[in-house]
């Protein structure tokens, strides 16, 4: 499932997300709604942004979107959420590698607390709109009024900040000729 594609190769990276989100929905989801998001949070390895992705996951309970957090463990104090709304992948698990590449070649959007630009550049290479830190020399904002940017990102590294991002790619993900300019600009990106 790890794909290759040019910068003008939008529409065979469109064509092979639908694809592999029809094949995760049937696998995980058969009873949802397919025209839901599918975001994936890689989860960070600083204890204090864990505790902030632990604070954000309870706020993405209300978001209209499955979760996958790519992560080396799932805490065991962590609120009880709805069955198959939020699901844990363990990366550092051999068994798992080509299923995280199957959900990143699916995935609409993707959460990144760390600024790590190897992972942002196969994001958006799969046409993954990231929702990210401004400061990242990858990401551009996304403008609605000019029609413009790459991502959504925060200004500020707190639970605000990042949910306000996440709440405004949600309701952008809503508009199917937005979203496709989003996910086409982070293609040409890359």
């Amino acid at each position: 499932l790890n794909i290759n594609m040019g910068k003008s190769e939008y529409p065979k990276v469109k064509e092979a997300k639908k694809k592999a989100k029809q094949d995760i929905f049937v696998k995980c989801w058969p009873k949802d709604d397919q025209r839901d998001a599918l975001m994936m949070i890689f989860a960070p390895k600083d204890k204090a942004a864990q505790k902030m992705l632990y604070e954000l996951l309870e706020g993405c309970l209300v978001l209209p979107s499955k979760v996958l957090v790519v992560s080396e463990s799932e805490p065991a104090d962590f609120v009880k959420h709805p069955a198959g709304k939020i699901t844990w992948l363990n990366p550092e698990d051999g068994r798992n590698a080509a299923k995280i590449q199957e959900y990143l070649l699916a995935a609409d959007m993707a959460l990144v607390l760390e600024e790590h630009m190897k992972d942002i550049h196969e994001m958006m290479k799969h046409g993954v709109v990231v929702v990210g830190h401004e400061k990242s020399p990858m990401l551009e904002n996304y403008h609605p009024n000019l029609d413009s940017g790459n991502s959504f990102t925060f200004g500020s590294f707190n639970p605000w900040d990042v949910f306000m991002a996440l709440v405004r790619a949600h309701e952008t993900y809503r508009f199917p000729y937005d979203w496709q300019n989003i996910a086409r600009n982070a293609l040409k990106s890359v």
